[in-house]
């Protein structure tokens, strides 16, 4: 009995040490989070940045020669579409593409049996109808003198039948022929009245059976190199089919599309200076619109280049001069920044950059032109622009 009593009074003091230890462990807890969600925070430190090296260029002031630069496709300045205009079969093919040919040098040919037969025909009709001429005239004096001779015999008849002499059937007859005699003379009449335009008729049949007859053979119509060969032999082709295309490379040209106030400036027969494929070089103007096209609204116009370094489908920069302009400030295109559809320029104050407002005007080269907000003389920072900003410590070289 002893025993449990002694038991029971040590539980009952081991119970205060619990809740004493537990007590200390949370408020050691609190404290430690509180000092954590309380601690100072580290002061960052800021470091001066090196001022940025800039080069300054002043405004210039000067008379320059502004270019209207145009890209264009350089084309031959001629090309063909070389067609058949008679239908057959082709039985020999002479050229292919990118071969040279001299004008006259014959392309294609078709089977030509039955053109050299019809112009036969109509040729030996044409002599016929020539030889032909003096035989009706003489057949149209034999028939009037035999008119007037039987004529005669009806006017005799005539008087004997009116004395009972002959018979009324006898004079009917040679009235009959009288009538058929004056319809022949008038059939050989119209023969003779009509011979030279039966004979110009069969003529003008000759001459188109002619150039049918050389239509059968296609020849280049100018010196060039074949382009393309759309037909081969054995194949039958009809009248007004594309049998091959032929280009003149001897010169190029360049269409270009310009805007109004360029094409008052130009002329025809003046010299441009061109660049294609990275040579320069120099072409004429040959060609000027001076009507704008309606949808468009720009001018067409064609510069002529010699065939060196030349070759159809090149692109080529042709420059286009304009009005010379007096008293033009340049900057160089480098030292504009373009920002939000604005333009701008750097300037250097006491070593702080400034950034001002400027108004531009047409691009010269590497030089651009400026209208307003800046003076001549004036300095502005060169290069590198896209990396300053306004009021940034700078340093000049």
């Amino acid at each position: 009995m002893g025993k449990i009593i002694k038991h029971k009074q040590q539980k009952g003091a081991v119970l205060p040490q619990f809740r004493l230890i537990t007590a200390i462990v949370v408020t050691t807890m609190l404290v430690l989070w509180f000092l954590f969600w309380t601690r100072p925070q580290p002061e960052a430190k800021l470091e001066q940045l090196a001022p940025v090296k800039v080069s300054l260029v002043q405004v210039q002031e000067r008379v320059v020669q502004p270019f209207e630069q145009v890209t264009g496709r350089l084309q031959p300045i001629k090309t063909a579409q070389i067609r058949y205009e008679v239908a057959g079969k082709v039985i020999a093919r002479k050229v292919e593409p990118g071969e040279k040919v001299s004008t006259g040098a014959v392309l294609m040919s078709i089977d030509d049996a039955d053109y050299r037969d019809q112009f036969k025909q109509v040729a030996a009709e044409l002599v016929l109808e020539e030889k032909s001429v003096g035989r009706n005239k003489d057949l149209l004096k034999y028939a009037q003198n035999n008119l007037d001779l039987q004529r005669q015999e009806e006017q005799r008849l005539q008087n004997l039948a009116g004395r009972n002499l002959i018979a009324q059937s006898q004079l009917d007859s040679t009235r009959q022929r009288v009538f058929d005699l004056q319809a022949e003379v008038t059939r050989l009449d119209y023969l003779v009245a009509t011979n030279s335009a039966r004979v110009r008729m069969k003529s003008a049949q000759r001459d188109i059976a002619k150039r049918n007859l050389a239509r059968t053979t296609l020849n280049a119509p100018f010196d060039g190199v074949v382009n393309q060969v759309f037909i081969d032999e054995g194949d039958y082709v009809n009248a007004n089919q594309v049998a091959l295309s032929l280009m003149d490379t001897s010169e190029f040209d360049v269409q270009l599309d310009v805007r109004g106030e360029v094409i008052s400036e130009l002329v025809l027969k003046q010299q441009v200076d061109v660049v294609i494929n990275g040579v320069a070089g120099k072409g004429e103007i040959v060609a000027l619109q001076l009507d704008p096209d309606i949808n468009t609204n720009t001018h067409q116009i064609r510069v002529r280049v010699p065939s060196d370094n030349a070759r159809a489908g090149l692109l080529s920069v042709v420059s286009l001069p304009l009005s010379a302009q007096t008293q033009s400030k340049l900057i160089p295109v480098s030292a504009v920044l373009n920002l939000y559809g604005k333009t701008y320029v750097y300037t250097v104050e006491g070593n702080v950059t400034k950034q001002l407002p400027v108004q531009l005007g047409r691009r010269i080269n590497n030089e651009i032109v400026v209208l307003n907000g800046l003076s001549v003389n004036q300095k502005v920072v060169a290069r590198d622009v896209s990396s300053l900003a306004n009021d940034q410590q700078v340093t000049t070289e």
